[in-house]
């Protein structure tokens, strides 16, 4: 039996402003991604990329279109009704970690369980933190931590509630290469071991090396797929993005 995609978007469109001054910044995206895989997004700035996980997420409305999560379309709720939902069925990873700085480790990674107003189960969240390699630093605040330690508390807090699909922005943007590795490791990890979905957003054809497949936005469209990437293969294929596009529009 067919298990349900953990994330479909259908004939996707965002535009910000109106009449002369509207900016189409997605444009008709389809878009699936299985349960249980590990999607790389890529493609110059302004393609698109971060709107399009901004949608998924349910921190901004499309256009048109439609946002199907786990075989629920969340496209038409109220905004009240997706943050509910986003607190259970997405993991969301930043660039920038979002970690509260009066919060430590542990409290962070608890975080979406008590805005949800559930019970806390202390023993994963400290199964978590040492997934993550931070067994030890649970009492710790953020600025405590080193900025490759920060985003593992933050991946820690994205799998807290098993969610139907990891979204990471640019997780990596803001860390150097070691960390940078170990953070890319994780993500990976998650869908080998613990069986997550994961969509991710980045400019690396290093951290794309590690998707299982790898879409290119140009223009607010899918210009192409790759599957089984490697960071060479990538780095041509951003290399010659125009090729992709005069492809995709001879199809």
């Amino acid at each position: 039996m067919t298990s349900t995609p953990a994330l479909q978007v259908h004939q996707l469109t965002h535009t910000y402003g109106d009449g002369a001054r509207a900016i189409r910044v997605l444009n008709g995206i389809d878009l699936s991604v299985e349960t249980g895989s590990f999607v790389a997004v890529m493609g110059p700035s302004g393609s698109g990329k971060s709107t399009l996980l901004n949608c998924a997420a349910g921190l901004e409305a499309p256009t048109s279109g439609r946002v199907v999560i786990a075989g629920e379309d969340v496209t038409d709720w109220s905004e009240t009704r997706r943050t509910v939902f986003r607190r259970t069925e997405i993991g969301v990873v930043f660039q920038s970690f979002h970690l509260m700085p009066y919060l430590t480790a542990e409290e962070n990674v608890a975080l979406p369980r008590r805005l949800s107003g559930g019970r806390v189960d202390r023993k994963r969240v400290r199964e978590l933190l040492a997934r993550v390699g931070l067994a030890d630093r649970t009492r710790h605040l953020p600025g405590e931590l080193s900025g490759g330690q920060q985003q593992r508390v933050a991946i820690a807090r994205a799998l807290l509630n098993e969610p139907a699909i990891v979204l990471a922005d640019e997780p990596t943007g803001a860390l150097d290469s070691t960390s940078a590795r170990e953070v890319l490791s994780l993500l990976r990890n998650s869908v080998d071991d613990l069986g997550q979905t994961v969509l991710m957003v980045t400019h690396d054809p290093v951290a794309a090396a590690h998707a299982d497949a790898v879409i290119f936005l140009v223009d607010g469209t899918v210009a192409g797929r790759m599957a089984h990437p490697t960071a060479d293969a990538v780095a041509s294929q951003l290399a010659h993005l125009d090729d992709l596009v005069a492809s995709a529009v001879a199809r």
